[in-house]
């Protein structure tokens, strides 16, 4: 398993070359979440159930956004046929 392909994969848009910027904010922003519960799961000490209620709220809300914004920015990527933009064929000509 190629971890950098993977990464790469999950960042960039159809065409696997241009990074998208709501993907990238999106996966930095979860994985700053994760390292905020983790400075106060091993920092603090003390994680109790409602912690972990709200945690896991305010994790599907970081990714819940960070799906539509990707979901909006979908109708934008280039398709890979040349000279057209959109992802479900029959695009605008450019």
């Amino acid at each position: 398993m190629d971890v950098g392909k993977m990464v790469r994969d999950t960042m960039t848009g159809r065409d696997n070359l241009t990074y998208d910027a709501a993907r990238v904010v999106g996966v930095l922003g979860a994985l700053a979440y994760i390292a905020f519960w983790a400075s106060a799961v091993f920092g603090l000490g003390v994680f109790s159930a409602t912690d972990a209620g709200a945690y896991g709220t305010g994790l599907g809300l970081v990714l819940l956004a960070m799906a539509g914004a990707v979901r909006i920015k979908a109708a934008q990527e280039p398709s890979g046929a040349p000279g057209t933009v959109g992802g479900t064929g029959g695009g605008v000509q450019g």
